[in-house]
Order: structure tokens, then C-alpha cells, then sequence
């Protein structure tokens, strides 16, 4: 919809959230289930990636500055916000609105929400000179007004409103949202005269846990010397108060003191998994050591938290020990924490001493029936070459779970066994007829797509021909290839041909690089691929096609053009790797 400001000058435009989501998934490209399944054909040739530069026309700060001035408020709200907004995008020399922006602070006639736009635009300009304003808005102010407004002052150091906190904490009467906003903020200051009234709060059983915990947040944030008895006290205190422990850890969440380490490792084991879980992290945070004898049993917890302490730990302990305990987690249930142990068995695998450990650990989970397991384990035995695993990972392409069947198809590819290179070209034609008689099971299309498309990669990787002919099926568009199979068959067929013409093949692969008819598009990585493919088998007859599509780098099917045009001539095409994107989709601007 578009309403008129000026007849002249500017209309602005609503976009629904939804349609943004939208438009988000659709730009988004599909992840895999693990992002170390890499493919081999976009690292080789490898090139740089582009970097963009947003620019903003000069005429939309004016535009926003007329909207703030404007009677209406709801256009005054969206132009406040959309100033923070642009400030937070890169747009520079927005600071100079700040002063119509704390004059509209000022109007307590306003309506609140543009007030409060203005406050919040206000504190993304990190607008100091605007501090005084601030702290006048924190007490006369509402409540939501203050909770803009007294965050930033803290940030700012702002004098004047120390006094008003601590009188805070002190008041029975302060309502609790105020009263946490002044902890949280007497905490950023480090407000020393605090201190004493911040721990008097931790220690009240009368008091309401989350104003204790708050208090206990901003006390360790100051650290008083006097903090490390109100711990010991509260440790003490753990059968009469059931959070003391929680409490007491966060105090000591900046000690290092070995009474502050003995207190933490006297509730190292609690029952709570929260407070478990922090001691283990700051013990670990002062000294990973410390908390090598409780990884074994941090393991076996139903907390992900308290698990991933004692993997790091395990990592840090680096020995034989400590990777036969370590493997069984490359079966853990979080897949965060999974593949941070699958990355450190491999990063350990890299001093000799343990190579043979993490292999033995990974075989143990590689022989288990489990996902989770098999998906990790493939990948730890793959990036090691551990040929033994091969066998079975043949088998394992048939797995029901989509993560395992394409891990163990990327496995393959890693481990490159010659003998294997005949059952994996009829693995190939398997899946390919069953990638092709099934056109409406999509989820299975997906899984077949990302297997042949490891496989095609492994022929081309090591030179096997027998499959050229059913990859060259491929090709067409007509072929349906959801989004890997078709580049990765291309790439494998211009690995075949490095250095051998073959004319129709080049007129094929011209034909997919300068297919970018609006309706129906190619693939832009089947376009690199065929690019690339042409210079390899240094195609002459196709350099003008070539030299067409090469200006659409940095964008990568030109820079595959570029890369090719140097393969067969010799020429160099140079070009930036920075794109300017005009920012335009605001709710206010130049026509």
C-alpha cells in the first residue's frame, strides 16, 4: 500500500512479517545435517568469496527527518524506528538526528510509543549527550520508559543515577521490575558503595530468588573483597536454603582464589544440574584441570551443560585415557556437543601418539547400530582415511536415516578405495533409477540427490570413466536434479576431460552456462560447473560465451568463466570482490 507524504518528494511502503519469513526461507540455501559433509567440487578450482557493501541514498535521512517532524505520531514512531534501524544496518551519519530525536524524548505530551521509539533510536546512536534527558525520563518517566532509558546511563557511567539505585535497594516499597533494573545497573557501573546492600539482598531468605540471583550477578560483577564470606556463608547454608548453592556459584563467578576453587568443588557434584553445571564451568574457566576427575562421571548426566564441561575437559587432557572416554560421545543425543567431540577426536588424531587411540574409540561407536553414532563416526574415520571402515560403509548407504546414508556416501568419497569404484558405480545407477521413478517422494529425492552427488564427485576425484554415460544423463535440465546431482555430475565430466576436447560435449555445457531465460533459469551452480568443465577441456570453440558470461563476476558462474578464459588463452579478467547492494526497501523513501 502506498500512502503520500509528499506528492514530490517520497510514498512509503508495509511489507507483512510474514512475507519477509517467507522470502528469508527462500534465499536461504538447505543445510546439512552436519556442515563438514563437504563437497570437493566447490574447492576445486576454489574461489573467493564476494563481500557487500549496503549503500543508502542521500535523500533518506532528509525524508526521515520531515517524518519526525510531521504531526502525525505513528509516522513520527516509524521514522524513529526506522533511524535505529538503518543505524544498526551500516547507514552512516544518522548521530545528527539525535537531537530532534531527544526533542520528541523531551514532549511528555507525546504519544508514549513515540516517545519511547525515539528513546530506543536515542540509545542505538549511543547517543550520550543525551544522558541528562535520560536521566531525568528514569524516575518521572514510566516504567517502560525506564527500562529503555536506565540500561544505557549504566553504559554510560551516568553519575546522577547511582544514587537513585542504591536508594532503590534499600526502599521495601521499590516496585521489583525497578528494583532489578537498579541491580542490574549498580552491577555494569561496578558501584563499589553498592556492594554491601547487594549482598545484604543475596543473603535474605525474604527476598524473592530472582532479585537474590540478580544481586549475587551484580555483587560478583564488582567484586567486593567482602563477597567470598557471603559464598562461604551461603555454601554452608545449602540444607536450610535449597538455591544457596546457586546463589553462593554465582558470586564466585570471578574469583580464582583457591578458598573460591574449594568452595566450587565442594558443590561440584550438587544435585541441581543448573548449579552442577556452573561449578563445572568456572572450574574449568580458572583451571581445565580441576576438573579432570569429575569428567568421567559428568558423562553418564542427563544435562547437556554439565556433559559438554567434562568433554572439554577430556580434550584438554589430550591422553589415551581420555579419548577412550571421550568416544562414546560422538553418540550424544545434543548434536551440538556431538560434533564438538567428533572435531576434537579429529583435531587430537593429529599428534601421532593419539591417532591410533581416537581410530580405536571411533570404531567402537562405528560398529553400534546408533544415528547419532554412525553419522559422527563416519565423519571421524573418513577425514582420518581409515580404509578398515570402507566395507561397512557400503552397507551403510541403505541406512534409514538420511544422515547416515549420505555421511557414509561422503565417507566413501573421503576414503577412495580403487577397489570399491566398480559396487560404487552400481550404488550409482541404483539410486539413480530409484531418483527417477520416485518424482513425489521428495524427502527420499533429497537423500538420493546428496548421494550421487558425493559418488559422481569420487569418479571424477579418481578418474574412473565407466560412469561417464549415466552422469552425462544429467546434464539436460530436463534430468531433475533437485540441487546437487546435475553440478556435481558436471564437475566429475569436466574432471574426465581435463585436457581432451570433446566438441558436442562443450556445445552441451555452452548451452547450460547461457541458459538464464527469465521464466526458467539454470541452476547458477550448474552454470560454474559447465564454466569450469569448458576450460578444462580448453573448448576454444566456446570462448565467446565465455567472455559473455564472465562479466557477471564476482558473482561465482563468472568468476568460472574468468578461471576458464585463463585455463585455454591466458587472459586475466579483473574484477572486485565487493558488491554495492542499494539499500531501498524502507517504509519511507525517495520516490
Amino acid at each position: 500500500m502506498l500512502t503520500q507524504l509528499s506528492s514530490r518528494t517520497c510514498h512509503w511502503t508495509y511489507c507483512s512479517r510474514q512475507a519477509i519469513l517467507i522470502l528469508f526461507m527462500l534465499l536461504c540455501p538447505i543445510a546439512s545435517a552436519d556442515d563438514r559433509v563437504d563437497d570437493v567440487m566447490y574447492q576445486d578450482p576454489a574461489f573467493p568469496a564476494t563481500t557487500t557493501r549496503a549503500e543508502f541514498s542521500p535523500e533518506l535521512k532528509p525524508l526521515w527527518l520531515q517524518a519526525l517532524n510531521r504531526p502525525e505520531s505513528e509516522l513520527q514512531r516509524m521514522a524513529a524506528d526506522t533511524i535505529a534501524l538503518a543505524h544498526r544496518s551500516g547507514m552512516p551519519g544518522l548521530e545528527d538526528t539525535s537531537d530532534k530525536l531527544i526533542a520528541i524524548v523531551q514532549q511528555a505530551n507525546l504519544e508514549p510509543t513515540v516517545r519511547y521509539a525515539a528513546a530506543r533510536a536515542l540509545v542505538t546512536l549511543d547517543a550520550r549527550h543525551a544522558d541528562k534527558v535520560f536521566g531525568q525520563a528514569m524516575e518521572s518517566g514510566s516504567l517502560e520508559m525506564a527500562m529503555i532509558v536506565e540500561p544505557a546511563l549504566a553504559r554510560w557511567s551516568y553519575a546522577p543515577a547511582r544514587e537513585i539505585w542504591r536508594k532503590r535497594l534499600d526502599d521495601p516499597a521499590t516496585e521489583r521490575t525497578r528494583l532489578l533494573l537498579a541491580i542490574s545497573c549498580l552491577g555494569t557501573v561496578k558501584d563499589a558503595e553498592a556492594s554491601t546492600a547487594l549482598l545484604a539482598l543475596v543473603s535474605d531468605v525474604n527476598t524473592r530468588l530472582p532479585s537474590r540471583l540478580a544481586a549475587a550477578r551484580a555483587a560478583a560483577n564488582i567484586n567486593d573483597a567482602t563477597l567470598l564470606d557471603t559464598a562461604v556463608a551461603l555454601a554452608a547454608s545449602v540444607k536450610e536454603q535449597p538455591n544457596a548453592s546457586w546463589l553462593a556459584t554465582t558470586l564466585l563467578d570471578s574469583q580464582t582464589s583457591s578458598k573460591a576453587v574449594e568452595i566450587l568443588k565442594s558443590m561440584a557434584t550438587h544435585d541441581s544440574p543448573v548449579v552442577a553445571g556452573m561449578v563445572l564451568r568456572r572450574l574449568f574457566e580458572i583451571d581445565p584441570t580441576l576438573v579432570y576427575g569429575f569428567s568421567e562421571n559428568s558423562l553418564n548426566s542427563n544435562d547437556v551443560n554439565i556433559r559438554r564441561v567434562g568433554c572439554e575437559a577430556l580434550v584438554h587432557q589430550a591422553d589415551a585415557a581420555a579419548v577412550s572416554i571421550l568416544g562414546p560421545a560422538l553418540n550424544d543425543p545434543d548434536p551440538g556437543l556431538r560434533v564438538h567431540v567428533s572435531q576434537s577426536l579429529i583435531q587430537l588424531a593429529q599428534e601421532d601418539s593419539l591417532r591410533e587411540d581416537v581410530v580405536n574409540a571411533a570404531m567402537k561407536v562405528f560398529a553400534l547400530d546408533s544415528w547419532r553414532g554412525l553419522e559422527q563416526s563416519i565423519i571421524v574415520l573418513g577425514t582420518l582415511d581409515h580404509e578398515p571402515a570402507g566395507p561397512r560403509m557400503l552397507k551403510l548407504l541403505d541406512n534409514q536415516r538420511p544422515e547416515v546414508a549420505i555421511a557414509a556416501a561422503w565417507g566413501l568419497r573421503k576414503l577412495a578405495i580403487a577397489e570399491t569404484l566398480p559396487e560404487l558405480f552400481d550404488q550409482a545407477e541404483k539410486r539413480t533409477k530409484l531418483f527417477r521413478g520416485n518424482p513425489d517422494d521428495y524427502d527420499n529425492r533429497l537423500v538420493l540427490d546428496a548421494q550421487l552427488s558425493q559418488l559422481f564427485q569420487t569418479f571424477g576425484e579418481m578418474d574412473y570413466r565407466d560412469p561417464e554415460p549415466l552422469m552425462r544423463t544429467f546434464i539436460p535440465k530436463k534430468s531433475d536434479g533437485p540441487v546437487a546431482v546435475r553440478p556435481a555430475a558436471i564437475w566429475a565430466i569436466g574432471k574426465l576431460h581435463d585436457g581432451k576436447l570433446d566438441e558436442p560435449l562443450a556445445k552441451l555445457l555452452a548451452r547450460r552456462l547461457s541458459d538464464v531465460s527469465p521464466s526458467n533459469p539454470e541452476l547458477f551452480t550448474v552454470r560454474r560447473m559447465s564454466a569450469i568443465a569448458l576450460g578444462r577441456m580448453k573448448a576454444e570453440s566456446q570462448l565467446n560465451i565465455l567472455r559473455e558470461f564472465v562479466a557477471e563476476a564476482p558473482a561465482f558462474p563468472g568468476q568460472a568463466c574468468a578461471w576458464s578464459l585463463r585455463q585455454i588463452t591466458g587472459e586475466v579478467h579483473e574484477f572486485s570482490l565487493e558488491r554495492s547492494i542499494h539499500s531501498t526497501e524502507w517504509f519511507l523513501r525517495p520516490r
